[in-house]
């Protein structure tokens, strides 16, 4: 019975080509976005879950309060671990890591020049021994005990083979790390697993960290925090996080008095570190997001399947009421057509793999940071896919079985079945609305990110980036100044460079700030806010187009003497007027006196998701770690041409990778312009389903109607009216279905707009082109079947019948 089942379906498919390939097309499209959005949502859920004690480790993060609010970081004091350790013994483990951006490693070549290799992908990181206690890792040479001593070193294997052109035989030799540190390898490690936070491809002895700090991380102050320093702790009943918690305040009270009110440290599940967009981690709600557009996207190709199958019960009852005279019960007729159903729905499931594989593949060259992914086939995934296959045939199989199979005999055999009983006008309507409804919110998404990108793109933000890049100095604790000024007069000699300033980490939107506190003037008591305070030289505002609207600009100088304030500094010390806060001081540990020269109109230091907060510039020349240089003419070839001849005969140790300011800006927006293209990706699929469900059902409603066409030519309708005769009624829907999207897309995405303090409005006019946009589509679908019945000669269409 199976093999005559079988037969029949695969006869079926074949008489009824478009059918089928409108269906198994659907759902393979639909099936294989929906895999890679599960690819990548668990890709994400399990990132690090290897480490056999995933579920007792935990990350010591800083929390500061102030009167601007709360706000949280995932670094630590340099000493904070040390400090741990001496008060609380109990804790099974407590390691420092010290995270190493963009690592510069040189190689001794004996006879020739020294090798150098720089990861821009990947940072490195300075850690504790007991760090690789914490968490797991397979070594192929060697082995961390050793990195207790300063000057030692472990890597992956992928690092090693760049370094030396193997894994083996690699123990004991030495590189230079910042091509200044020398450092011994003491062990190599197998490359990490993707799906990890800790892709640290060399890692030095925490001990190391004094020659890149030039001073013991130990002898740091209490109350500096790195963003870029963590603390790792492996719980046991001894001590857990409870504990931690009921002794913080003794904590902060004995090594950081002076902060008790306005800082913490509490401790996190290591495990939940990943998803807590606070602490960079990826939003949860992001990846949610991402699981309704798949199932979206599956229920799209599934009502594909309803309504062409419903449609085609008309063609099919004849079958059915003959099959039922020979004996069929409705039993039999409801598996033949669920068989049906099945073969369409495996076909679509190997074509989906195809678009899987395919589409995992652009994943790796055209998404970035959270949306790249590597997947990862096991027993569970599989036993999802069967789960999810099995749940798309009784979603797109049981209603239209149940059809099928109950048509009365009799009636079936005069043909006398009518659309209603086939399945019912109402309930394809319904579904037509369904899917419309889902293309058009996430068309409105994409008009929105689109729309909020461009924005983000076009907006003044305070100061100059256009013909400006910027070159990384040397990452070392005190800056040579007669190189800095031998690089600077090099560069400006050059007749491509308009202008040449130092600064502490390149444009004023490169976040190179950090949050100090302050005494203002005569005031006793520190401001209860931390102001943001970065390191310029007298140049900067010049080159950067930055506005003075009160005061002068700083005086050249080596150290800092004189500050320059922003205009929401000001304010927030109380004055309205610029010149009234011009000749006040501004008092910061280590720090002589700044007096305020000058008052800056205010410009977007940080990103436009956050608002602009109160920050001081002055001048500190040993803490410049990034040259700006102002080009003047269009041949950019040239200029960074001379201009790497001059940065290689000063800096002959470091890398001249020279950045375009406009380029950084557009990057610190890389996670939306991702999260833009998927949802153009996936509403193309999702209106492209859409339109050929909307063709198949126009292609059977045309053959229905022949006759019906036939007899209004001849009665002299126009080849537009019968035009509007099929269009009026997808039109229709098409708008019922805008009025149902439009408040969820609203809601959506004015929710996604509150992660940027600056954003567009949400205006009718987004709402409207997306209307326009699927109606327009829509009627280019219906009209390519249309027209062809429109312009049939009346003659043979009614002879025909």
């Amino acid at each position: 019975m199976l093999r005559n089942y079988l037969k029949i379906a695969v006869r079926n498919l074949r008489k009824n080509g478009a059918y089928a390939f409108i269906n198994v097309t659907g759902l393979a499209l639909g099936l294989g976005c929906a895999l890679l959005i599960f690819a990548l949502v668990r890709y994400h859920y399990q990132t690090d879950r290897h480490h056999r004690n995933y579920d007792r480790i935990y990350q010591f993060t800083s929390r500061f309060t102030s009167s601007g609010g709360e706000f949280s970081i995932s670094g630590v004091p340099y000493p904070f671990g040390q400090s741990v350790r001496n008060d609380h013994p109990e804790i099974e483990r407590v390691a420092m890591l010290d995270e190493w951006n963009a690592p510069l490693v040189v190689v001794p070549v004996a006879g020739g020049a020294d090798r150098k290799i720089k990861d821009k992908e990947h940072a490195g990181a300075f850690v504790e021994p007991a760090y690789f206690r914490i968490f797991d890792y397979t070594w192929l040479a060697g082995s961390p005990d050793d990195l207790g001593q300063p000057g030692t070193v472990v890597m992956s294997a992928e690092m090693a083979r760049k370094c030396f052109g193997t894994t083996t035989n690699v123990i004991g030799r030495t590189v230079r790390l910042d091509a200044r540190i020398p450092a011994r390898v003491v062990g190599v490690f197998a490359d990490y697993r993707d799906n990890t936070d800790l892709a640290y491809p060399i890692m030095a002895s925490w001990g190391s960290l004094k020659e890149q700090l030039g001073t013991r991380p130990e002898d740091e102050r209490f109350d500096n925090t790195n963003g870029s320093t963590h603390c790792f702790a492996l719980f046991n009943d001894r001590f857990t996080a409870t504990d931690w918690n009921r002794q913080l305040l003794p904590f902060v009270k004995k090594y950081n008095p002076e902060k008790i009110k306005e800082t913490s440290y509490p401790v996190l599940p290591f495990s939940t570190m990943h998803l807590s967009p606070n602490y960079g981690g990826v939003s949860r709600g992001l990846l949610l997001s991402l699981v309704l557009i798949g199932l979206l996207l599956i229920g799209t190709a599934s009502i594909n399947f309803v309504n062409l199958a419903t449609a085609q019960a008309l063609n099919r009852a004849r079958e059915v009421g003959v099959r039922k005279v020979l004996g069929s019960t409705k039993t039999q007729l409801f598996w033949q057509f669920m068989g049906e159903t099945t073969l369409i729905v495996l076909v679509a499931t190997a074509l989906a793999a195809v678009v899987f594989q395919y589409g995992q593949t652009l994943a790796h060259t055209y998404l970035n940071g959270p949306f790249r992914f590597t997947f990862y086939f096991s027993p569970s995934i599989l036993g999802w896919l069967a789960l999810l296959v099995v749940g798309i045939i009784l979603l797109a199989g049981l209603y239209p079985a149940l059809v099928l199979a109950g048509f009365r005999p009799v009636v079936a055999l005069a043909g006398r079945i009518t659309t209603r009983q086939a399945g019912g006008i109402s309930v394809r309507r319904g579904l037509v609305v369904t899917q419309f409804a889902i293309s058009q919110m996430l068309i409105i998404g994409l008009l929105v990110v689109a729309n909020q990108l461009n924005y983000v793109r076009e907006k003044d933000l305070g100061f100059r980036k256009d013909a400006i890049l910027t070159v990384s100095l040397p990452n070392i604790p005190t800056q040579d100044l007669s190189k800095m000024s031998t690089f600077r007069n090099l560069a400006t000699a050059l007749p491509d460079v308009s202008r040449f300033s130092y600064s502490m980490g390149g444009p004023p939107q490169s976040k190179w700030t950090s949050q100090t506190s302050v005494h203002f003037d005569t005031r006793p008591e520190k401001e209860p806010y931390g102001p943001q305070q970065a390191w310029i030289d007298a140049d900067y505002v010049g080159l950067y187009g930055l506005k003075i609207v009160a005061g002068r600009n700083l005086h050249p100088s080596d150290t800092a003497r004189e500050t320059l304030i922003n205009e929401t500094f000001m304010h927030r010390l109380g004055f309205s007027r610029p010149a009234d806060v011009v000749g006040k001081f501004i008092h910061k540990g280590g720090f002589a006196p700044l007096e305020i020269v000058g008052v800056l109109h205010d410009y977007n230091h940080s990103d436009l998701k956050e608002g602009i907060k109160p920050l001081f510039l002055t001048t500190l020349a040993s803490g410049f770690y990034s040259a700006n240089i102002q080009l003047n003419s269009a041949n950019y070839g040239r200029a960074l041409t001379q201009l790497g001849k001059a940065y290689n005969q000063v800096y002959a140790d470091s890398f001249f990778e020279p950045t375009f300011v406009d380029e950084q800006i557009r990057n610190a927006y890389q996670q939306e312009q991702t999260m833009g293209r998927l949802i153009n990706f996936f509403a193309g699929i999702a209106l492209f389903i859409g339109c050929m469900g909307l063709y198949g059902l126009v292609l059977f409603i045309v053959v229905q109607r022949t006759k019906e066409v036939g007899v209004r030519k001849v009665l002299g309708a126009s080849v537009g009216s019968i035009l509007w005769l099929f269009s009026r009624e997808f039109v229709r829907l098409i708008g019922i279905a805008f009025l149902l999207a439009a408040p969820v897309a609203w809601w959506v995405m004015n929710g996604w707009l509150k992660n940027f303090e600056y954003k567009i409005t949400l205006s009718p006019g987004l709402f409207l082109t997306s209307l326009l946009a699927t109606v327009i589509v829509a009627l280019l679908t219906v009209s390519f079947q249309s027209v062809k019945a429109a312009l049939m000669n009346p003659v043979k269409s009614l002879r025909s019948e």
